[in-house]
């Protein structure tokens, strides 16, 4: 099963150069769940492939497309290892609590705003 972590980062204000601690949560997979989220995608954009055969003349585009985009993703799924759920820590600006909702990647530095004042805020790790 996956394992869900805690690292430490810093909420970087991107105006006013002011900094906060936070935490971020990431969510780390083994090599077995990569694979399996892999295949599990793979056959999805398959599935939908098979589906479009019988769209009349938008199949010539979609079905190569999807067969195409579906090893695509599966790669990308099979390489990505860790995913960021969400970070959590003070706002450097208006200094309430906030949660932010993180891209699928886990790399950081990523720029999110603020839920409450909208200011340009830039996660770093520490």
């Amino acid at each position: 099963m996956a394992e869900i972590e805690q690292q430490p980062i810093r909420l970087l204000s991107q105006k006013s150069g002011e900094s906060c601690d936070g935490t971020m949560r990431v969510q780390r997979f083994s090599e077995q769940e990569c694979k399996l989220r892999a295949v599990k995608t793979l056959l999805l954009f398959w599935l939908i492939a098979a589906v479009c055969i019988l769209i009349p003349i938008a199949h010539f585009i979609l079905v190569p497309g999807f067969l195409i985009g579906g090893v695509v993703a599966a790669s990308r799924n099979w390489k990505r290892t860790a995913e960021g759920l969400e970070a959590d820590g003070e706002c450097p600006v208006c200094h309430n609590a906030i949660t932010i909702d993180l891209e699928k990647s886990a790399e950081l530095p990523q720029w999110r705003s603020c839920p409450h004042c909208s200011e340009s805020l830039e996660l770093q790790s520490r």
